[in-house]
């Protein structure tokens, strides 16, 4: 793997990085809108409402674990095709 490879995986790597950041927000949000719902629905203007917390919460399940599955495959192979290249 050359050092144009090694780039685009990189900018790869800090996209999931920032999809993965983007999720954990959102499940933080929706979590605190399920637990304090009221408080929530005042900050949204009544826009999230703890049924509609629990809907986008339980709804991220599956693409936070596909996040973090790529997101472990795409560093362990980053680095093995590092230590290729710098050897």
């Amino acid at each position: 793997m050359n050092e144009q490879q090694l780039r685009r995986f990189k900018r790869l790597r800090r996209f999931i990085h920032w999809l993965i950041a983007v999720a954990l927000v959102v499940y933080v949000v929706t979590g605190f809108g399920i637990t304090e719902f009221r408080t929530m629905e005042a900050w949204t203007l009544g826009l999230m409402g703890k049924a509609t917390a629990m809907q986008i919460h339980n709804s991220l399940e599956w693409p936070f674990a596909v996040l973090l599955a790529i997101h472990i495959l795409v560093s362990l192979v980053y680095r093995t095709k590092k230590k290729q290249v710098s050897a």
